[in-house]
């Protein structure tokens, strides 16, 4: 004989939260036991008996479901607070390394700047010295020159 139900794979999307209620306070319709007074109204049969077994075996699977789908509420639950932990971190880092990025950047303006001031002035250096090692020569040649004239005299 077939089983009364058969457990297939089922993708659902669920809120965890309401999932575990529902699981914890039972489904909406997961009662499947017999009122009291049914078996003293009916004699007892053999396909009663099975039938009744059936249920027993569909309220242990059940209980047994309530106690997988828990479980993986709980993992779910654990590992979704296990990727917050990592996602901050994550974003802290992130900050960080903005931050890095920002002094880098702030620090190239500052170096362009000094750079733009500097270069006018070493142009400026480097004339001024060549200037003055023109006129350098020039005084040494017309002291080493002014001897030579009075000794050819």
């Amino acid at each position: 004989m077939e089983p009364l139900y058969q457990a297939g794979s089922i993708i659902m999307k669920v809120n965890t939260l309401q999932g575990k209620k529902m699981v914890e306070s039972g489904l909406q319709s997961g009662d499947f036991s017999l009122p009291q007074s049914w078996p003293s109204c009916i004699p007892p049969s053999p396909d009663l008996e099975i039938l009744q077994q059936k249920v027993a075996g569909v309220q242990r699977e059940l209980e047994d479901f309530k106690k997988e789908a828990l479980k993986a509420i709980h993992y779910l639950e654990d590992a979704f607070c296990e990727m917050n932990g990592v996602l901050a971190q994550q974003e802290e880092q992130a900050a960080r390394v903005k931050q890095r990025l920002r002094e880098e950047e702030d620090r190239g303006i500052v170096r362009n700047k000094v750079l733009t001031f500097l270069l006018p002035r070493e142009k400026q250096l480097r004339e001024h010295c060549q200037r003055l090692e023109y006129l350098l020569l020039r005084q040494s040649r017309e002291a080493l020159g002014a001897p030579k004239k009075i000794q050819a005299s």
